[in-house]
């Protein structure tokens, strides 16, 4: 019974490159979805891309949604979000984790079941964040420990 708490569980990680450490974690399983927002650096315009934990701990894109057209976005856009207000590209693309960097412009979150997190207050300015599916012990998680 005691080793079972030493059994890894799957879990979302958010990590900085440069510290090399995780900032934050949270159980997740096959199906969940977070949402990873930010400003174009370009266009100025907000853009937020929808994952998907996978079984096998990848992740999949589900969508990506920007207001308009512009460079370094998708051109094929699938249809328009129920309220009009975004241009939606198809997902489909597996990933074995997330990487993203950090500048004062892109004022990037990271949105995860009732949790948001600002990466650019917990990650400084030219850091790439991570986020990938990772194993992580079942005591340690349930304690809090992250």
């Amino acid at each position: 019974m005691v080793g079972l708490m030493f059994i890894p569980v799957q879990t979302l990680e958010v990590a900085s490159r440069q510290r090399g450490e995780v900032l934050w974690r949270a159980r997740a399983a096959a199906g969940d979805v977070f949402t990873f927002s930010y400003i174009h650096s370009i266009e100025k315009i907000p853009v937020e891309g929808r994952f998907a934990v996978e079984t096998d701990g990848w992740l999949r894109v589900v969508e990506t949604r920007f207001p308009s057209y512009g460079a370094g976005l998708p051109l094929q856009v699938t249809g328009k979000s129920a309220d009009g207000k975004w241009m939606v590209a198809a997902g489909g693309e597996r990933l074995s984790r997330f990487s993203f960097y950090i500048s004062p412009i892109n004022q990037a979150c990271l949105r995860f079941g009732d949790t948001t997190l600002d990466l650019n207050n917990l990650i400084e300015s030219g850091d790439v964040v991570t986020v990938a599916v990772r194993g992580y012990p079942y005591l340690p998680m349930r304690l809090g420990y992250n």
